[in-house]
């Protein structure tokens, strides 16, 4: 069975977490410390352009508008729930985001297109 995108990310996320942490200096440390979880950033892993090409499919000459409120957006309410302690997983954060960014340019975001963007 194919994965999605999330599922990759969750398996690949997991697959080097788990390879540093049988590394020995870090596996030493962890185990003397209480570090609970390592986080990394999938933005240095994954190209954004494919998903900015079908942006601009779906919304001719308005897909790279979108791609960069999008973005942004996407990062600020990143940070805004993170100082407001009102966490929110990064899909549902992504999905505001790109909800946002439609809105905000009067694009027409039906649930397919909505999908179709989200699964990119």
């Amino acid at each position: 069975m194919p994965l999605n995108r999330r599922e990759l990310l969750n398996l690949g996320a997991g697959s080097v977490a788990t390879g540093l942490l049988i590394s020995t200096p870090l596996a030493q440390a962890v185990t003397k410390s209480k570090i609970k979880a390592i986080a990394f950033d999938a933005f240095t892993t994954f190209d954004p352009r494919p998903i900015f090409a079908l942006a601009e499919k779906l919304f001719p000459n308005k897909g790279a508008d979108l791609s960069n409120v999008w973005r942004t957006r996407q990062f600020e309410y990143t940070w805004l729930r993170s100082v407001s302690q009102r966490y929110a997983d990064f899909w549902k954060v992504t999905e505001e985001a790109l909800v946002f960014g439609a809105n905000l340019l009067k694009l027409d975001l039906s649930a397919d297109k909505r999908a179709q963007l989200m699964e990119a």
